[in-house]
């Protein structure tokens, strides 16, 4: 059993099963929304139930490390294996092609620190770093090396896993260096004063609202969100 001890518990639609190989890695995922409520109710919907949700507020914890998730595409009987190849999957509350609120950063840097602890996860990205949005889309030149992906623990965005498309999740070069030297500390202060000469604002929750997702293929996910935020009372 393996639940991270600072999580809330929040149960869906289960996990994919048992793993099938290793070693263990990081897979970091954009929900394409606004909210963790919304998000909730798109993996209920669709039975895409990662490993855990992260948003501004707190972690919640969907299935246990110790089994698979099913966010990924992955092509049956075709390698390299996605889901299975013990990969921990994080849907991070917000937008490829928009900044992640500093609190958001805080919270994944945590449960980073905790899963590369429970784990053996390596501290590096094997396949590259992410590529933030060009002009609001995705920057292209993603690498899913296969062979990389089904050999080295690390860190993978979505764009980097084989037999997918998806290009989040999009963080910039100053969140990455937060996410892998958080929480806290000198590496907040570095992030906001980056920021600062930048000119980089957090999006506000009215605008992430009215933001439209740029990834392919996410149409059905669209119109659950879009019905769920206007609904009260949690998920």
């Amino acid at each position: 059993m393996a639940r991270c001890p600072f999580a809330s518990q929040v149960p869906i639609s289960g996990g994919a099963g048992p793993y099938t190989g290793g070693p263990f890695r990081i897979v970091h995922h954009t929900t394409e929304g606004s909210t963790a409520r919304s998000a909730f109710e798109t993996y209920r919907q669709a039975r895409v139930d990662p490993h855990f949700t992260v948003d501004h507020e707190g972690i919640y914890q969907h299935i246990d490390t110790a089994v698979a998730a099913r966010t990924l595409r992955n092509n049956r009987g075709v390698p390299p294996e996605t889901n299975l190849l013990s990969a921990i999957q994080i849907e991070v509350v917000g937008f490829a092609h928009l900044p992640k609120r500093a609190a958001t950063l805080e919270n994944i840097a945590r449960l980073c620190r905790w899963i590369e602890a429970t784990h053996a996860v390596a501290l590096h990205w094997p396949n590259g770093l992410p590529k933030p949005a060009r002009d609001g889309r995705d920057p292209g030149g993603h690498s899913r090396d296969p062979l990389v992906w089904s050999a080295e623990s690390g860190h993978y965005g979505h764009c980097h896993v084989p037999e997918n498309i998806h290009w989040d999740p999009g963080y910039a070069e100053d969140e990455v260096h937060f996410i892998m030297n958080g929480p806290g500390g000198a590496a907040l202060q570095a992030l906001r004063a980056q920021r600062r000469r930048a000119s980089i604002a957090e999006p506000t929750q009215r605008q992430l609202r009215r933001a439209r997702s740029t990834m392919p293929g996410t149409e059905r996910r669209l119109s659950i969100r879009l019905a769920w935020t206007a609904r009260p009372g949690p998920a």
